[in-house]
């Protein structure tokens, strides 16, 4: 037992039972007295100074979300805590994973809280990192390992079709980062066949307690199951060949631009006190864990309900982001009466050639005359930009909310069923003239370069608006999209999926 843990054991629910085979599991919670680590002392520094319960600083860019995540890592005095949807075996991942061996040989305590949805694919690297004495893994409501997840799906579909959302990334206590981006490469510019874009926010004060007690729920949670649990079930590297093995992916890398971009500037900034944190009041809205055991249909959620609240208190101007939008027949309404009142409402979302989901889009794509024909503006994310200096294709992955230009939310909720009622989700929602008035700013000011504005024609049919260098073109079918994809997610359209997206 260490300074960390409790007494407190708790044995695998029955449901598990029957798949693993364990210990009794040990709970842990956040470290107390870190006010002191080196984290603490610019924190509580920066805090004093300012007046401020919170202080917030947005990453918008992929480089400085890692280089911010690694810096982090590197400076950990007491404890690493993650929450993701997802980790891969890439550069991104394996660099993760380096920088955590690294902390924990420090004697830095790390935990890893993922959910188990795609887990399968990186189960080898996950139990070779919890061999460490000082990392522990879990996975959070798992797939047996001894049949196939399909088959697994269709026999407990109630149960392994919710999936814990979440991600947060917290150190000693003392700073976090909350929003979108999971732990692959695809989120941080590498440069690859795939570029998201997405947001998270690097956040001191108050809301850091908050995120870990959230963390904590979720960690001791009954679903929450050690990696351990697989240990007879999967073939895996002692821990030093594994990072071995990691050392040399990054070392195969190491004159990319990417990595070349990735560094731990900002957290040093955010040690010497230059970092320009926005003093702001900060809610973490997050939700229970206990979601994925309520099997009630369409029961509402902390999350859902917060941004509900939210959003109906906009009076001039509302800009959502969703990468994956299915608003169905009461979120048509909803922002319908929205618009009637005077609000400007501008949704953001994935075009066909950009989504990463075209069963998604073929969802989404019912809503859009709903919606134009009600005055909401739609907007939809280009493939490729013309200022690209790669190849890559752009996939919209950000979830954020901006209400007036005073108040903004950004998180994992995107704004489909999916979120609304099946999945665990968080975000943090931000009282902040400053950063929502300078976010809505530079969302709006880059929509012409970098989306189509979707339109009706005087006889109502669909058209994408496209300008470029001064000059705008009327685009009549799904732009930048073949004729097989768009005869597919056309087939997609006439399933009953609704639910499930």
């Amino acid at each position: 037992m260490g300074m960390f843990t409790t007494l407190v054991g708790s044995r695998l629910p029955p449901k598990y039972q029957r798949f693993f085979k364990l210990p009794e599991r040990v709970a842990s919670w956040k470290a107390a007295g870190t006010r002191s680590s080196a984290l603490g002392r610019a924190a509580s520094s920066w805090l004093r100074r300012e007046s401020a319960t919170a202080g917030v600083y947005r990453l918008d860019s992929g480089y400085d979300a890692l280089g911010a995540r690694i810096g982090l890592i590197d400076v950990a005095e007491k404890t690493i805590d993650i929450q993701s949807y997802l980790i891969k075996d890439d550069v991104s991942g394996n660099l993760i994973a380096l920088h955590l061996a690294g902390a924990a040989n420090r004697g830095v305590r790390v935990r890893l809280l993922m959910d188990d949805a795609l887990t399968d694919e990186v189960d080898s690297g996950l139990l070779s990192l919890d061999e460490h004495e000082n990392i522990e893994v879990r996975v959070f409501n798992p797939f047996p390992r001894r049949r196939s997840r399909f088959i697994s799906l269709l026999a407990n579909f109630n149960i392994l079709n919710r999936r814990m959302h979440n991600k947060s990334f917290t150190v000693d206590n003392q700073v976090t980062i909350v929003g979108g981006r999971n732990l692959a490469d695809e989120y941080y510019q590498t440069g690859g066949e795939t570029e998201f874009i997405d947001e998270d926010l690097l956040a001191i004060g108050a809301p850091v307690d908050e995120v870990s007690d959230g963390f904590d729920e979720f960690w001791n949670s009954p679903e929450a199951i050690p990696m351990e649990a697989f240990d007879s079930l999967v073939a895996h590297s002692a821990v030093n060949l594994s990072l071995h093995e990691a050392r040399k992916l990054i070392a195969d890398h190491r004159d990319s631009l990417f990595l070349q971009n990735v560094h731990g500037e900002l957290v040093d900034r955010l040690l010497g006190g230059t970092l320009e944190l926005v003093n702001a009041a900060v809610e973490v809205v997050q939700d229970r864990p206990d979601k994925v055991r309520n099997l009630v249909r369409r029961r509402p959620s902390v999350t859902s309900e917060y941004l509900q609240r939210m959003v109906s208190s906009a009076t001039q101007e509302l800009i959502i982001i969703s990468p994956y939008f299915v608003p169905q027949k009461q979120g048509v309404e909803f922002f319908s009466a929205l618009a009637k009142t005077g609000v400007r409402v501008i949704i953001i979302s994935n075009s066909l050639a950009s989504t990463n989901h075209a069963s998604v889009h073929a969802v989404y794509a019912r809503y859009r005359k709903p919606l134009l024909e009600r005055g909401i503006e739609l907007y939809e994310l280009r493939p490729r930009l013309e200022t690209m200096p790669t190849d890559s294709k752009l996939t919209l992955h950000s979830k954020v909310a901006t209400v007036d230009r005073k108040r903004l939310f950004v998180g994992s909720f995107n704004l489909d069923p999916r979120s609304l009622y099946i999945n665990t989700e968080m975000g943090m929602a931000v009282d902040s003239d400053e950063l929502a008035g300078n976010m809505a700013a530079s969302i709006l000011e880059s929509l012409p370069d970098t989306a189509y504005k979707l339109e009706l024609s005087p006889k109502g049919k669909l058209q994408w608006l496209l300008r470029t260098a001064g000059i705008e073109e009327v685009i009549t079918t799904e732009p930048q999209s073949g004729l097989w994809r768009r005869f597919r997610t056309k087939l997609m359209s006439l399933l009953p999926i609704e639910e499930q997206m």
